[in-house]
């Protein structure tokens, strides 16, 4: 589980690399001398890498969750940071059917079905925060 876990918070810092201008990373400053952003440059690194995740995480999702038949708290943490991936890059996901079926079976569970039903999250929430050249809203 933590090694399912940390991957998952690599998955995701990279993410945040490939969306936010580091060199505007505090106001309008002019960008680096020696770099530029380039965000779909990025994004199709970064996919690539999801590209070869996702099929680890479909080999090993054999379970009903990670760890058996009971949600961990990693299964939390994994369904967020695959349905913000799935957002960001979802090409990446197709084949991959228990992966998806696994995020199926959490968004069936009680609670959280009530939730993922509900209209306030049907209205939709920011991934990454605006500024973001992806932020994941439903205003792109």
């Amino acid at each position: 589980a933590e090694i399912v876990e940390q991957e998952l918070f690599d998955l995701r810092n990279k993410m945040s690399s490939a969306c936010y201008n580091p060199y505007n990373a505090f106001g309008p400053f002019p960008g680096s001398e020696i770099g530029k952003f380039d965000h779909e440059f990025l994004k199709g690194r970064f996919a690539q890498r999801v590209s070869e995740r996702v099929p680890k995480f479909d080999k090993m999702l054999t379970k009903p969750f990670l760890l058996g038949d009971k949600p961990c708290y990693v299964d939390f943490l994994m369904y967020e940071i695959l349905d913000h991936l799935k957002s960001f890059v979802p090409h990446t996901f197709e084949g991959n059917d228990n992966v998806l079926a696994f995020m199926k079976r959490f968004e069936e569970l009680p609670k959280l079905k009530e939730w993922f039903e509900s209209e306030k999250y049907k209205e939709g929430n920011y991934i990454n925060a605006p500024m973001a050249a992806w932020h994941g809203g439903k205003k792109e």
